[in-house]
């Protein structure tokens, strides 16, 4: 019955994608300056541990439809630009019909380029149903909102010196397990001053400070309470070597809370990206972060976190790509500690400008000293995107 139904899910999902090649709405252009894009995709994605359990794993196969539109504003009239995206996804769960779901997702995305200032920023909301090492529970999904919205900009002082500051904002708010799991709302404020070392290397001195306010739940009796973070830093971007750019930030945090009980504490603070060119054809990229952060229940967390991928172009045609991530999660209000782990592997094939199909397969494992924490998970998908 299971070989029949998959059958069935790939025939209708191959015929849908057929008839978005045919009967897609061509791009539409309004005036000289702005253009809509149709924007979908199709999956089926294979996972054996859904619910991300550490005992008694459930695998399915879902089947996912994403149409979209994208706005673009702003294509050579002025140092202006804009875009709106918004995606709408429809999951179906082949035996596991009581997860199927909908969620909405919408960004708009801007940017300013003056002589002296420019400015870049962005607003999104998302839908999510899933479970993470942070968050899970035994034999379901936890939907939850997103909202984030931020604004940098960067003044030329001199030839030599420019200013930089922002301003950033995200909450997380969940729809099911309320009593269990921590709203929260984090603003942050960076402030920055480059220094032109030589024409490819920017050096900057900066602080920026954080303020996270996080709701009570059931398993964080002490009630609400606001989490307070200073990264004091120096660092540099641009052409750091012959073939490596990318910036990084390293220096000092400290972290201040009016909870209950809880001191204020310092680390070493990083933030980093960095992009080796090794060839013309491989590209490999580097990420590294140390930061404060809060664990979905509310509790008070140290991360750490190492991400490395890379990317092959095989000819005009075909891609492929691997990647490997680590993040370490220490909870400083009790003797929990994650160490997650991912790693992928992707091959791409896009025959025009409109058309691009992948498939891969990612290896995920969260290893925790709390019982329930841990579980492993492997996932297979097949992907095909229409751009019109």
């Amino acid at each position: 019955m299971k070989n029949k139904q998959f059958c069935l899910l790939t025939l209708i999902s191959s015929g849908l994608l057929i008839q978005a090649s045919v009967s897609a709405s061509p791009l539409v252009s309004i005036g000289d300056n702005a253009d809509i894009f149709f924007n979908g995709s199709s999956s089926l994605r294979w996972s054996s541990n859904i619910f991300r359990d550490e005992t008694g794993e459930v695998d399915d196969l879902i089947w996912t439809v994403s149409p979209g539109f994208e706005l673009n504003v702003g294509r050579g009239a002025s140092n202006t630009d804009l875009s709106i995206s918004t995606r709408y996804d429809v999951l179906r769960y082949q035996d596991i019909s009581r997860m199927n779901v909908e969620l909405f997702h919408i960004r708009a995305v801007g940017s300013y380029q003056g002589s002296r200032l420019d400015l870049n920023g962005s607003v999104a909301f998302d839908e999510n149903k899933s479970s993470s090492g942070l968050n899970n529970v035994a034999n379901d999904l936890i939907e939850y909102d997103t909202t984030s919205a931020d604004v940098n900009g960067e003044y030329r002082l001199s030839p030599k010196f420019s200013f930089g500051s922002g301003f950033s904002f995200s909450s997380q708010e969940y729809s099911t397990y309320t009593e269990r799991f921590a709203d929260r709302e984090k603003v942050t404020v960076p402030l920055d001053v480059f220094y032109e070392l030589t024409p490819k290397v920017d050096l900057s001195f900066g602080a920026t400070y954080s303020v996270t306010d996080v709701d009570a739940t059931l398993l964080n009796p002490n009630g609400d309470y606001t989490q307070e973070s200073f990264f004091y830093n120096f660092g540099a971007r641009g052409n750091l070597l012959p073939k490596l750019t990318g910036s990084f930030k390293v220096g000092y945090r400290t972290k201040d809370t009016d909870r209950a009980g809880a001191d204020e504490d310092g680390m070493l603070g990083l933030n980093a990206s960095l992009v080796w060119a090794m060839t013309p054809k491989l590209t490999t990229t580097l990420g590294l972060s140390r930061d404060f952060g809060v664990g979905g229940e509310g509790g008070a967390t140290e991360v750490s976190k190492i991400n490395l991928s890379s990317s092959y172009s095989i000819n005009s045609y075909f891609a492929a790509s691997a990647s490997l991530g680590y993040a370490l999660r220490d909870y400083t209000d009790s003797n929990q500690e994650d160490d997650q782990y991912n790693a992928g592997l992707r091959l791409s094939y896009s025959p025009n400008q409109y058309w691009s199909f992948s498939t891969g397969y990612t290896y995920s494992e969260n290893s925790s000293n709390r019982v329930g924490s841990s579980y492993e998970d492997h996932t297979l998908d097949l992907t095909a995107t229409l751009r019109y």
